[in-house]
């Protein structure tokens, strides 16, 4: 057996949340300089460059983080099962990898466009290889994963300072990036022997993954096509390579805030994976309702904080050249809800109760939708139409999704839980964006309508006492168990 002791959900959320808002968090500090060192252009070079090496990136994973966490979660207290998963995936992975890394080297070698550039990215592809996040989040030791992050991202971080000077240093930051990742995920590697036994090679059954890793790597090139492939069709279509990055930058605000409601996901996939297979319904049900509950109470307050305060961020985080990031963030700031959803129906559900196949079907409508309307609004609209093509196709997987979790929970359930919260977020948004108006558009004056935004949500929140925070914050604050 595995033996370590289970943590609560409220202590894995922080862990989990530590990890996922440190991926996020070296750009909102990095990027004021790089706007300024490297410039729209370099960055705009950056983003496209990304984008296509990011296919490879995927292409290397295939579905394995999303079965391996199912898979160890499903039988994590029994060493044997779960060395054996382990092994299995592990070897999965690695000829996943090479084929791409083969791939990817042979694409730069035909293009002369950035090729330097695809050839720096393939240790990030390579990489990949090394990324068992997975087994922990299975096994729900999420300490261990943001601990690793934390040491190694320091370093990435004072290494951008000390290494990008000017704007010839594009290659410098694309090496730092790939040497970071490369690095963080070889020391997940350090602690495995006490975790996982050496394996039987003739005991292992690769052939049994091959077809659930497949089927979930449908979802993830189906969210490609619109998540990736809406700055490289940004980059083909639109002629100034500049808007890559502000939609590049548009999209990060949306992630940074997104991270804080998504990442409770990763931690409810297990406990709902485990609760299927005891088939315990009511305690599947039950955990729907507070997922959907704090979606709601969180992505209101983000999803209305962000476009309240975005006018006056913008000039002093990114400077002048960035002005066009504001309208997209207008646009976009509803997705910081529906993704919320999004991931609430199809990764803590749909895939935990082994129903992948119907939250594949989701993805790949929304995804088609979301390519043909970006081949007809780019040209029209620019890059405002990748915006709200991707705010569109998200919608409607979210109905798709609905339909499959109707026994569980409904549209009308979700109104319902979210009206109040949409209220609350309206008040504190019109607030908040007129009190922009008192202050200049400085890191300063963002504080305070931060904490302004803030005291109002919580106070009408704490003023109606609300159910979510009575029963799991305040409880959790009196306590401070983690």
């Amino acid at each position: 057996m595995i033996v370590m002791k289970k943590r609560s959900i409220t202590s894995n959320y922080l862990y989990n949340l530590i990890y996922q808002l440190l991926i996020l968090l070296i750009p909102l500090i990095t990027i004021p300089y790089l706007t300024r060192v490297l410039g729209a252009t370099e960055l705009g070079i950056y983003s496209y460059t990304y984008s296509i090496a990011t296919i490879f990136f995927l292409t290397s994973a295939l579905g394995i983080n999303t079965y391996g966490q199912r898979e160890i979660a499903y039988v994590q207290q029994d060493k044997l099962k779960v060395t054996k998963i382990f092994w299995e995936l592990i070897i999965i992975r690695s000829f996943a990898t090479i084929g791409s890394l083969i791939i990817l080297y042979g694409f730069s070698f035909l293009t002369s466009r950035y090729s330097l550039y695809y050839q720096i990215f393939g240790l990030y592809v390579f990489g990949n290889l090394f990324d068992i996040t997975w087994f922990y989040q299975g096994i729900e030791d999420f300490k261990a994963v943001a601990i690793r992050n934390i040491i190694v991202k320091v370093f990435y971080l004072i290494s951008i300072f000390v290494f990008i000077k000017t704007r010839n240093d594009l290659w410098k930051y694309i090496l730092l990036f790939s040497l970071s990742t490369l690095v963080t995920n070889v020391s997940f590697w350090l602690n495995i022997k006490k975790l996982v036994n050496i394996p039987s090679l003739s005991s292992l059954n690769i052939k049994k993954h091959l077809k659930p890793v497949l089927l979930l790597f449908v979802p993830q090139i189906a969210s490609l096509l619109y998540t990736v492939l809406d700055k490289t069709m940004i980059g083909i279509i639109v002629p100034d390579i500049r808007q890559v990055n502000y939609y590049e930058q548009a999209s990060y605000i949306d992630k940074t805030v997104l991270i804080l409601i998504t990442t409770i996901g990763t931690v409810m996939a297990s406990r709902m994976a485990t609760a299927f297979s005891k088939k315990d319904t009511t305690l599947m049900r039950e955990y729907m309702f507070e997922i959907v509950n704090f979606v709601w109470l969180l992505g209101s307050a983000l999803m209305f904080g962000v476009a309240a305060v975005i006018k006056n961020v913008v000039p002093w985080f990114y400077g002048p050249e960035y002005y066009d990031v504001i309208n997209l963030v207008y646009i976009m700031s509803p997705l910081i809800i529906i993704i919320g959803f999004n991931n609430v129906l199809g990764v803590q559900y749909l895939v935990p109760t082994k129903k992948q196949n119907k939250y594949i079907f989701a993805i790949v409508c929304g995804s088609v939708l979301n390519i043909v309307l970006n081949l007809i609004l780019l040209n029209v609209i620019g890059t405002i139409g990748a915006a709200i093509s991707s705010v569109i196709a998200e919608f409607v997987i979210l109905m798709i999704e609905l339909s499959y979790v109707k026994n569980i929970i409904t549209f009308k359930d979700l109104v319902k839980i979210g009206l109040k919260y949409l209220t609350f977020g309206l008040v504190m948004f019109v607030i908040v964006y007129y009190s922009g108006f008192l202050f200049m558009p400085t890191i300063y004056g963002t504080i305070l309508q931060v904490v302004i935004g803030f005291i109002i949500y919580a106070c009408l929140l704490l003023i109606t006492k609300d159910s979510f925070i009575n029963k799991h914050v305040l409880p959790f604050l009196k306590n401070r168990r983690f």
